[in-house]
């Protein structure tokens, strides 16, 4: 297993490793100086007056000597001192520099699930150890975000899926008590059981189509054959209210037609899940947009801003009375979104309810 260095100690040792080439070279260079400058001033030939007579040259005495060795003394002496302090300085300087970025490490060490919405602590200073700990205190607050959202669904769907269970058990258990059963209560038994399962299996494709995260292919769609057989899907249920769906217009987007198809569906779905008997939904296809109007009971405006949220319902018990799970148009926004489009919704006049799908123009 390899030992982990701290930062400071590699800066420091990169410091004395650079400070020790310097001071070498400065030193062997100064002491080379000196000696040339020594020798060449007490060695000088003498200038001889008798041309019989040699010049003569002279050797350093033994004091040069003695300061020229007390001089390289001196001069390492002094390099390794000036090796000693500038490692120290680097090391104080290092130890300073990077103490905020321990103390980031030390906080982020400490994260998990159940502190994530403490952050981490930003140092007033603007340098990129600043930016880095604003980067993670921004991840966290994401993380943090994500991580209540996930929690929430997760206990909405299990108080969902418990609705249809519990409904269940309790049929069963009154059927059980009952001492004497006869046909025609083993026929309601099953035709409610089948409801609830029917109830159960939709909310399970909810789940797994809004937690889906598959990517989308892009291929031209036919929106007018699109709806034309989602309409089709839902003509039963459409005749059993007597509400007319009509569609007008025609377009193509580039997208992924069994997420488009769910999409629509579930507004169409939704359309006639909450329309009045004998109502009508009228479906256009524009340029860049398809409109989804109904004739139902409309949205109050205070709950519009929040029509698209996983799990919501304007009125819970009558939602699950019609069969609505609160993700269908959770669904829609996600579909609609991964293919770079938006979703809104209006008031319907005289009365209902319109949804507004958009594409981006490149999707067309």
């Amino acid at each position: 297993m390899r030992t982990s260095i701290p930062l400071k100690l590699k800066l420091t040792a990169i410091s004395i490793c650079i400070l020790t080439v310097m001071c070498v070279a400065f030193a062997i260079s100064t002491i080379f100086s000196t000696n040339e400058l020594v020798y060449a001033a007490v060695t000088t030939p003498a200038i001889s007056v008798d041309e019989e007579m040699p010049a003569v040259e002279l050797e350093p005495s033994v004091e040069v000597k003695e300061a020229l060795w007390q001089f390289r003394g001196t001069t390492v002496v002094v390099m390794l001192c000036l090796i000693a302090f500038g490692s120290a300085l680097t090391y104080l300087f290092a130890s300073r520099t990077l103490k905020p970025l321990e103390e980031l490490t030390e906080r982020v060490n400490q994260i998990d699930i159940h502190n994530l919405d403490e952050g981490v602590p930003i140092p007033r200073t603007k340098d990129e150890v600043a930016q880095l700990a604003q980067a993670f205190h921004g991840m966290t607050e994401k993380l943090s975000l994500s991580y209540q959202a996930q929690k929430n669904f997760s206990a909405n769907a299990a108080h969902e899926l418990r609705t249809p269970l519990a409904a269940i058990q309790t049929q069963l258990d009154v059927f059980h008590m009952k001492p004497d059963r006869n046909a025609e209560e083993y026929t309601a038994l099953l035709q409610n059981l089948g409801e609830s399962t029917e109830r159960l299996s939709n909310l399970v494709k909810d789940l797994l189509a809004f937690t889906n995260e598959q990517d989308i292919k892009k291929e031209p769609v036919e929106l007018r054959a699109l709806l034309e057989e989602t309409v089709l899907e839902l003509e039963e249920r459409a005749a059993a209210r007597q509400i007319e769906i009509t569609i007008t217009g025609e377009g193509t987007v580039l997208g992924d037609d069994s997420l488009l198809q769910r999409a629509f569906y579930n507004l169409i779905s939704n359309g006639i899940r909450y329309n009045i008997d004998g109502g009508s939904i009228v479906i256009e296809i524009a340029e860049d947009k398809v409109t989804v109007a109904d004739t139902g009971v409309g949205i109050p405006d205070e709950a519009k801003p929040h029509i698209f949220d996983t799990f919501f319902c304007v009125d819970k018990s009558r939602s699950r009375e019609l069969g609505g799970s609160g993700l269908g148009l959770a669904i829609v926004k996600s579909i609609v979104e991964k293919h770079g489009g938006y979703v809104l919704v209006e008031d319907n006049h005289p009365r209902g309810t319109v949804f507004v799908v958009g594409f981006d123009s490149d999707s067309l």
